[in-house]
């Protein structure tokens, strides 16, 4: 055989079997499921058929897989919008389904739910401190509130209830008598001679005469009964469901007291005494009508002499 004969023959080259072609064309149509049949003789026809299903089935077997991931994909993107969604109202108990392949998918799940769960921890601590804060301030805010009540109710320099605070309670208790058949009476008393112990000692002094008196009265009180500072050197008492005798009585022991005081203290170089004037309210007299008696009485019993107590009777009708 020639140079120009072995040149033709290798340019020609050997025919695809027309089965084989038809097979080909399936799967250029996409037809993966075509097979070519197989007579298992181990011929030449045999082996192509052989040769071809093991790559037709290889590419079946991707392409199906290449399908499956495409929907696991595009299910996972829809879990995840959901997801997202739900997180962002405010569900932190949201979780991404997982299948447990291990594979990109299954992990990308995977890290979303464990990003989820962190979240919610953050959220709940951080929720639990915004919690206690709030209960914080919210006491501060209590405690502050009440310290501001004490103070706008309190006489700076005795400690007791101040002018407003003590009329306040007068009133209240003036208007629970007239409206129930309760008895109540005020006992209003001041410092003898106050003046001359400012003029001598000096207002040093005298503050702490006003802290001593108004002590010492506070000790000798019930636990019902309400004391504050009228004005100056004078004090009002307010005795709940108190009969006028007993008024007396305590007002007596206040009145004592005081008198007891003397050089003992130290603080002061004459006796301290104190004149009051004690009278029970009447039902539907006003607050007004009540001090100015016992305003008079007070100024009776320094009429009088000082250092003691007068009554006052109820108004005539």
């Amino acid at each position: 055989m020639g140079q120009d004969d072995r040149s033709g023959s290798l340019g020609e080259g050997p025919e695809l079997p027309a089965k084989l072609v038809q097979a080909l064309l399936h799967l250029c149509q996409g037809d993966f499921a075509y097979r070519l049949p197989r007579t298992l003789s181990r011929d030449n026809d045999d082996t192509v058929a052989f040769f071809f299903n093991a790559i037709a089935e290889e590419l079946e077997r991707l392409i199906k897989e290449a399908r499956d991931n495409e929907v696991r994909m595009s299910t996972l993107i829809e879990k995840l919008s959901e997801a997202l969604v739900a997180l962002a109202s405010g569900d932190f108990s949201v979780q991404v389904e997982r299948d447990f392949r291990g594979d990109s998918s299954d992990v990308l799940a995977f890290l979303v739910n464990n990003t989820i769960t962190e979240l919610a921890v953050l959220v709940a601590d951080s929720d639990r401190r915004a919690a206690d804060d709030r209960q914080r301030l919210e006491q501060l805010v209590q405690a502050r509130t009440l310290e501001l009540q004490v103070l706008a109710s309190t006489d700076e320099l005795t400690g007791i209830l101040n002018r407003r605070r003590i009329l306040e309670v007068a009133t209240e208790e003036c208007q629970r008598v007239a409206r129930y058949p309760e008895t109540l009476c005020f006992a209003m008393f001041d410092i003898d001679h106050f003046k001359l112990i400012n003029d001598r000692y000096g207002h040093s002094v005298g503050d702490q005469a006003l802290r001593l008196v108004a002590s010492t009265a506070r000790a000798q009180l019930r636990m019902q009964d309400r004391m504050g500072r009228y004005g100056g050197e004078e004090f009002l008492i307010v005795f709940p469901e108190t009969a006028l005798e007993g008024a007396v009585r305590v007002t007596e022991r206040v009145r004592a007291a005081i008198e007891a005081l003397g050089l003992d203290e130290g603080i002061l170089r004459t006796p301290l005494t104190i004149s009051a004037g004690v009278a029970e309210v009447m039902r539907r007299e006003t607050l007004d009508d009540v001090l100015r008696r016992v305003d008079a009485a007070m100024y009776s019993a320094k009429a009088a002499g000082r250092n003691q107590i007068v009554t006052v009777s109820p108004p005539t009708t």
